[in-house]
């Protein structure tokens, strides 16, 4: 086996493991000494710094971003989402708490930095490779205090254990994103363009990666969270220091678009790799099948549009808790709310007479794309849509909607033939393995506590070869932090900020409409070019459906102010946007059949709240009380 193959299986090992290697390391001087004699003991601290790496869009590693989020809900109680989403959470009993995690990870990463040239075995090469890397983890842990807690304590250097942390204070936002910029920049140059070139190390920094997370953090500088905020005039250390900058600066939005646009610029000018959108007709088919496109960008490894991804994944957790029941968990519920935010086939929204929605009935015509009744064509995604006979909420709506949402009546597609009688009840046993999401069905509400609260289940990152009554499931896949598609979108939503008008904002959102079979925005709404109100509100909806449970809408909402909000467009129960208030799904305890229309009413699941210290994740107490310096986020 090659070096760097069994390097590869250590950093697989070691990024899987839920140990702390960080804990299990000493700083006694003589322990340290042995670290840096052979490669294999550098190496495995180097892998130690990769240890705290977040698993964000899957509920089996406990990050709440998507079940927190108005996108999604999480039927279990003994995960954190259901105390945030009910308001029953503070600096006391926080679950997903890494500010400590990340700043081990910190600390590592500048005691690799100091010690690693004692390691003889090691190239100077590889030296400066691995000095590079731990810069790029170093900001990149920055980068998600930053984005989770807001203005962090700024360490930029190996401080002793023994140190006096009362004098550590919370450092200006604004002094925070440049640090993490600056780890970015000293960073970039000894990485190679993109690891898809050699894939051995598959999971490690690139500089592709140190320009995305760059885009990440400008956007977020930009935002009106951060830009220009008054809510936060009187957020301020101990001795005064004020924590955010409350003017506004549209030069904010140009340094997100200039970044983005730098990643636009390295893919487009690539020689080295293809970096692309995701597309299934230069992936091997002969034919564009946007349904295809949009499910595989999330299920084959690696692919050209995957800018920042760790091979860090538990993909049977995940497939477990969103697959129906028997097999799965069966509690992963997308809301309504985004079960409204896709578009039609057409290009247009639900609202929009042109769309051609119908709330009410069955179907009579199967969609345009359901070619036919063969299981393996529908399981395969050569044929993809409704069936006739299923509810008209869910007739005619664009590939991503069916690459993402499992709904009441339609065929559990990732199942073998043999199996799908499994989820029917008798009567339903017709070879199709329909999902009985009613109130009586086999993955209904009724009598299981494992159930979509909503009526609907995740079809998102589910692999068509997986089997959840057999326990059989894809396994292994990377964590995508960035893809090319959120570029776009960061790059588009920058620059409708300052220059509304730009042409790029049409060429690129065309790009990722084309892509998932729709036509340009500005041919169904043309009335929104140019204006920056009405772009934004698009963009944002843009986001909602192309990056659903991927971990972004929850961060979104709060940057863009939007989760407080009050949606005045829109009735209660079809709001677009606002974290508080009443959450609605179909009615899951009612129904005996497909045909029950009781079932297919809106319905409240939940009524959740939100306040605006919640725009922030609070500071737990214990790091609070450890040192004396560190003010709590406001409101809590």
């Amino acid at each position: 086996m090659k070096l760097r193959n069994i390097i590869l299986f250590a950093v697989v090992a070691l990024l899987v493991s839920s140990c702390d290697f960080l804990d299990k390391m000493p700083d006694d001087q003589k322990t340290m000494d042995m670290v840096w004699k052979n490669r294999k003991e550098t190496e495995a601290y180097l892998y130690s710094v990769y240890s705290q790496l977040p698993i964000e869009h899957s509920i089996w590693g406990d990050a709440p971003w998507v079940g927190a989020s108005d996108e999604c809900d999480m039927i279990w109680e003994r995960y954190c989402t259901a105390s945030m989403n009910v308001g029953n959470w503070g600096p006391n009993n926080l679950e997903w708490d890494q500010w400590g995690n990340y700043y081990k990870a910190i600390r590592a990463s500048f005691v690799f930095e100091n010690n690693v040239d004692l390691c003889e075995e090691l190239t100077a090469e590889l030296k400066k490779q691995y000095k590079a890397e731990v810069k790029f983890l170093r900001g990149f842990y920055y980068w998600k205090l930053l984005q989770q807690y807001g203005p962090f304590v700024l360490i930029d250097k190996e401080e002793p254990m023994d140190s006096d942390w009362n004098s550590f204070p919370r450092t200006p936002y604004d002094d925070c994103v440049s640090y993490i910029i600056r780890m970015l920049d000293e960073a970039y140059p000894d990485l190679p363009f993109s690891w898809q070139v050699d894939r051995t190390w598959l999971g490690k920094p690139d500089k592709v990666a140190c320009l995305a997370v760059k885009s990440e953090v400008t956007l977020m500088a930009a935002s009106p969270q951060w830009n220009g905020n008054k809510a936060y005039a009187s957020f301020k250390n101990n001795d005064g220091t004020p924590l955010v900058n409350t003017t506004y600066s549209e030069q904010k939005w140009k340094d997100a678009a200039t970044a983005a646009k730098a990643v636009i610029t390295a893919a487009e000018n690539s020689s080295e790799v293809r970096i692309a959108l995701y597309r299934n007709d230069e992936n091997g088919d002969g034919t564009f099948n946007p349904y295809k496109s949009v499910r595989n960008v999330h299920l084959e490894k690696w692919n050209c549009e995957v800018l920042w991804a760790v091979t860090k994944c538990d993909a049977n957790g995940f497939e477990k808790h969103a697959c129906p029941r028997p097999g799965g968990w069966n509690g992963m519920a997308p809301t309504q709310r985004l079960v409204d935010a896709f578009y039609m086939a057409n290009g247009y929204t639900i609202d929009d007479e042109e769309g051609g929605y119908v709330e009410e009935g069955f179907a009579d015509e199967a969609h345009s794309n359901w070619l036919n009744d063969n299981v393996n064509e529908i399981r395969d995604g050569n044929s993809w849509g409704h069936r006739k006979g299923e509810w008209n909420m869910y007739a005619n709506r664009e590939a991503r909607f069916y690459a993402s949402i499992l709904y009441n009546g339609h065929p559990v597609l990732q199942v073998a033939a043999a199996d799908r009688d499994i989820y029917s009840s008798e009567k339903n046993k017709d070879g199709w393995g329909r999902v009985e999401l009613y109130g009586s069905g086999v993955s209904g509400a009724n009598g299981v506590s494992d159930h979509s609260a909503t009526g609907y289940l995740v079809n998102k990152f589910i692999h068509y070869d997986s089997n959840p009554y057999r326990g059989q499931y894809y396994g292994w896949r990377q964590h995508t932090y960035i893809r090319l598609a959120g570029i776009y979108l960061n790059y588009i939503e920058a620059l409708n900020e300052y220059d509304p008008n730009n042409s790029d904002i049409k060429r690129y959102w065309d790009k990722i409409r084309e892509r998932a079979g729709l036509p340009s925005i500005f041919d169904t709404h043309p009335e929104i070019k140019g204006n920056t109100e009405l772009q934004a509100e698009y963009i944002i909806r843009e986001r909602q459906v192309e990056l659903c449970f991927e971990a972004d809408r929850y961060f979104t909402t709060r940057r863009r102010l939007l989760s407080g909000k009050t949606d005045t467009k829109h009735t209660p129960d079809r709001r677009m946007y606002g974290d508080n208030g009443n959450m609605y799904g179909m009615n899951v305890f009612a129904g005996d059949s497909f045909e029950s229309t009781e079932f297919y009413q809106r319905t409240v699941f939940e009524r959740r709240v939100f306040e605006d210290k919640m725009y922030l994740y609070p500071i737990s107490q214990d790091e609070i009380d450890r040192n004396n310096s560190l003010v709590q986020n406001p409101g809590w």
